[in-house]
Formats: structure tokens, C-alpha cells, sequence
């Protein structure tokens, strides 16, 4: 039995079938899904490299249009009719549709096309000119080469921070319709163009866009994959806040000789507020901040007691011979609420350093958050925590007759931020997903409670509360926001796999 034949059969039995018996897909296709991209993998891989090389941070409006034109023609010659949904002074929202005639069901898939920063000097090379590596990193002319190691690494500005979903959903779609497989449902492609800026505009253009929501489950494409190089879903993710602070001392820099011990400086005022805000082992001592963390559910405490630790081999990888959280594992760290100190900037050091008292100090801070934290109530009690410090606070730059007023003064500029999520994790759909996974790529899904990080899950759920889960295809080590980002090529082909067969099967 083949292809178009089996579907029909199997899509007419599915609504009666438990999940973990409906979602099979027949070993002929996965086949021939393996089959065509091995036959593909340098085309799969211009096209990515292709992606890659067109510069992608948020801010920079003309970048980001070259983007989301490339991926709507992406699309459109997968023939997927695109909207690109835009408010006024937002990046685009490329929204594709896939109507399968007959199809009842519908999938949302997530991902977003803006980068991190960049600093070039930082990078091996430059970082809008993907290379190739082998697993030693040398680099790799893979144009030449007879076949594509699987441990090679494609070496971009997001290869692995979020444009690998996006190649990774083309290919399996380009994989089905050789196999003349059908795609089993409808698809919704979004990819988003401010998600590393906050995703500040995305509630305003879903809000008047609410048919793009639409959606029996939406798969959000970001994050790693399990340190073990396990596939793992997620049901929710941490909300974020961040703060950037401004302390001040005189209003000219002065001589620490003459002025030392007398004049206050702005650098010990911000570390000293810093330190009273956390502890060393990565406790907030912000009064009530943990008062409206909610409790897991029995089936989340579970899901954590099955999760694999990673730490020994992690603190080997890297040179973190003792954790902070008192011995609790990361698995149990990132289920907390967190407090990061993202840099301090003030005066100078080494060579440059002078013998000077500075005006003033800057510090900046991500808080990440989880259920039923707001970041409304997280600023709230932040900043009654930093008056009760002896602090003035302002939010604009303050005047010179401010500063002779208020013998502490800090300046708060917080970022728009946004709540946490947590989807149910005995969701029937969530749990249909995850066994297509498990037969596409051979292994147990590792369910996760909680991402780490924060992504835009709560407007996904949007207000129909569809369930919104997390399918992470980038290799853990893939140095995401930082220099010399990476993709590993295996877990491309396992994303490919993993794609096709919840297309073909769900």
C-alpha cells in the first residue's frame, strides 16, 4: 500500500484512534522522506546558506525586508499563499497558508527571521558569510565534497537562532510532495521579524489579524534540543522583564586622590544595589518576588523527575566545577524565577583605566519569570525594593537640579516585556505531536515543563487558548546570541524527518 492510498485510510481512522496508535506513518515513506534529502542535501543547504548570508537584525528596517521577501518567495514556490501582515513601525509577520483540500485539522508553525547582534570582531569570520566546518572546526569546502558529513556545522548569524526551522519546513515539504505524499492537514507558517526585540509589536498585528491564530495546535520552532542531542518538546516557557539601570555621582569626573572617600561613586552605588537584589547563588532578595509563583501540577512534577540530568557533563563542558541553586539541577533552576545581570558598563580598565571617581554607572538586568508572575507586578515590587535602598527614582535623565536635590538617584528604563506560559502537558493534540516525533526520528521525546527562555507563547494561545508547545530542533552547543553561532548539519536532517512526518501524518 502507498502513499496517497494509505493516507486516505489512515486520515479516515485517525479520529478514532488513541494518539499513540494514530500517529504512525508507514516505514515506505520515511524512507523515502530520507531518501530524498540525503539525494538534496547540498541544494537544502544553499538555500539555508542563502537565508543566512542577508544581514537580520531587528532594527534595521531595510535587512529585515530582504528577509521577509526571501522567505515569501520560499514559500510561494512551495505554493503557499503568503500575507505579510504589518502594523505601522513593525517589522513584517510572514504568515503562509496551506490549504489541503479536505483537511479538518490545522497546524501553526512558529519561528522568527531576526538575529541577535553582532559584533564582527568577535567572530571567526564574518558573520553574514556562512562557512562550513568539520567537527575539529576547520573549515570545510562542502561544495567539493562527495558527500556531507552529519557532524559538519554550518557556522551563521541564527544558522541555529531561528532560520533553521524555516529551511527545515521547506525541505520537508519539497520531500513530500516527491514521495506524491499528501500533506494530512492544513499549515500555517508565521515567522515573525521582531522576536529578539521583544516581539513589541506582534500582539498589536495578531490583534487585528485574528484569523491568523487559527489553529488546532501551534509548534513554536526555537530553542535547542536536549543536551543529550535528544529531541525534546516543551510546554511552556519563562516571561521576561529587563531593566536597564543608571546610578550617578558627581557631575564631573574627579581626581580619586583628592576626592576619594568624599564624593559618592555611581560604580559602588550600582554593585552594592546590584548585591542587594540577589544572592551569589542565584536567589532574589527582592522582597514578595517569589509570592505569586505558582506551584507545578502532579503531571509536571513528574514530567521533571523523568527529564535526564545533563549537569556533570555540562559542568565539564563548561568549567563550572559548582553550580549555582544550592545542588538543584538545571532542569529544576529554569522552573524558578531568575534575576541576570547582563553587563556593567563604567568607567575603564587595564591600560585605559584612570584614577578617576565617574559620573555615573550602568547596569543591565533580564528577570525571567514564570506562572502566575506578570512583569507589571515584577517592576512594581522591584522598584519598592530599590526606594527602600535609599533611592530616588526617575525614569528620564535627570537635571542638574535634580541631582543636588537626591543624594542616591537611579534612572529605570524598563523594557515592554511579557508573561509567562505553560501549556497542559496530557494535551491530546501535544501528545499526538510528540508520537509523530518519536516514529519520525527513531528515539523518546524528552517533555520538558518549561523552556529556559522566553518566547512568545501566550500570544499564540491567543484568545481561542489553543495549546501552544515548544519542538526545538538546534544542537544545545550552538552558541545562540553569541559569536560564532552554529547548526549541526544532523540536526537539520532530523528536523527535516521530524517535519515531513507531522505533515504527512497528524
Amino acid at each position: 500500500m502507498h502513499s496517497a492510498k494509505w493516507f486516505l485510510i489512515t486520515f479516515a481512522l485517525f479520529e478514532a484512534m488513541p494518539s499513540s496508535v494514530a500517529a504512525r506513518l508507514p516505514d515506505d515513506l520515511q524512507r523515502q522522506i530520507r531518501e530524498y534529502r540525503t539525494a538534496h542535501e547540498k541544494d537544502i543547504v544553499q538555500e539555508f546558506e542563502r537565508l543566512l548570508s542577508l544581514p537580520n537584525r531587528a532594527t534595521e528596517t531595510s535587512d529585515i525586508e530582504h528577509n521577509a521577501e526571501f522567505i515569501q518567495t520560499m514559500l510561494e514556490r512551495r505554493g503557499v499563499a503568503v500575507r505579510m501582515l504589518r502594523v505601522p513601525g513593525a517589522q513584517p509577520v510572514v504568515l503562509g497558508e496551506l490549504h489541503t483540500p479536505g483537511a479538518s485539522r490545522t497546524i501553526g508553525i512558529y519561528a522568527h527571521y531576526d538575529g541577535q547582534p553582532v559584533d564582527p570582531a568577535q567572530w571567526r569570520s564574518p558573520p553574514f558569510d556562512p562557512v562550513m566546518r568539520d567537527a575539529n572546526g576547520k573549515d570545510i569546502d562542502w561544495e567539493a565534497a562527495a558527500r556531507l558529513d552529519p557532524l559538519w556545522r554550518v557556522y551563521a548569524r541564527s544558522a541555529s537562532d531561528d532560520k533553521a526551522p524555516i529551511e527545515a519546513t521547506m525541505a520537508a515539504l519539497d520531500a513530500l510532495r516527491a514521495a506524491n505524499a499528501p500533506v494530512s492537514v492544513n499549515v500555517k507558517f508565521m515567522f515573525e521579524g521582531e522576536e529578539e526585540a521583544g516581539s513589541t509589536h506582534l500582539a498589536q498585528i495578531l490583534n487585528q489579524n485574528p484569523d491568523a491564530l487559527d489553529a488546532d495546535i501551534w509548534l513554536l520552532c526555537d530553542g535547542p534540543v536536549h543536551q543529550s542531542r535528544r529531541m525534546q518538546v516543551f510546554f511552556g516557557a519563562r516571561g521576561e522583564t529587563d531593566l536597564e539601570i543608571t546610578t550617578y555621582g558627581p557631575a564631573r569626573p574627579l581626581h580619586s586622590g583628592h576626592y576619594g572617600n568624599w564624593a559618592p561613586n555611581p560604580i559602588v552605588l550600582l554593585t552594592h544595589l546590584i548585591d542587594s537584589m540577589r544572592d551569589t547563588n542565584g536567589k532574589i532578595l527582592i522582597p514578595g518576588f517569589y509570592d505569586d509563583v505558582r506551584s507545578l501540577t502532579t503531571a509536571e512534577t513528574q514530567a521533571l523527575a523523568r527529564t535526564p540530568a545533563a549537569d556533570e557533563q555540562l559542568k565539564q563542558e563548561l568549567a563550572i566545577p559548582s553550580p549555582e541553586g544550592g545542588g538543584s539541577l538545571l532542569a529544576e533552576q529554569i522552573l524558578k524565577p531568575a534575576l541576570n545581570v547582563r553587563g556593567i558598563q563604567a568607567g575603564h580598565v587595564g591600560v585605559q583605566a584612570a584614577n578617576v571617581i565617574s559620573t555615573e554607572a550602568e547596569g543591565s538586568i533580564d528577570f525571567r519569570l514564570v506562572p502566575n508572575q506578570t512583569p507589571e507586578k515584577v517592576r512594581e515590587r522591584v522598584e519598592d525594593h530599590i526606594r527602600h535602598q535609599g533611592f530616588f527614582i526617575v525614569h528620564d535623565e535627570p537635571d542638574i537640579s535634580t541631582r543636588r536635590e537626591h543624594a542616591q538617584i537611579v534612572r529605570l528604563q524598563w523594557g515592554s516585556g511579557y508573561p509567562p506560559y505553560r501549556a497542559s502537558m496530557d494535551n491530546p493534540a501535544a501528545q499526538s505531536i510528540i508520537r509523530m516525533i518519536e516514529t519520525a526520528t527513531g528515539g523518546a521525546v524528552i517533555q520538558v515543563v518549561t523552556l529556559g527562555g522566553s518566547v512568545p507563547m501566550y500570544l499564540l494561545e491567543g484568545k481561542n487558548h489553543t495549546p501552544v508547545i515548544g519542538v526545538p530542533i538546534a544542537n544545545h552547543d550552538n552558541s545562540q546570541h553569541a559569536a560564532n553561532e552554529n547548526l549541526r548539519l544532523q540536526n537539520m536532517w532530523d528536523a527535516i524527518q521530524m517535519y515531513a512526518a507531522i505533515f504527512a501524518g497528524f
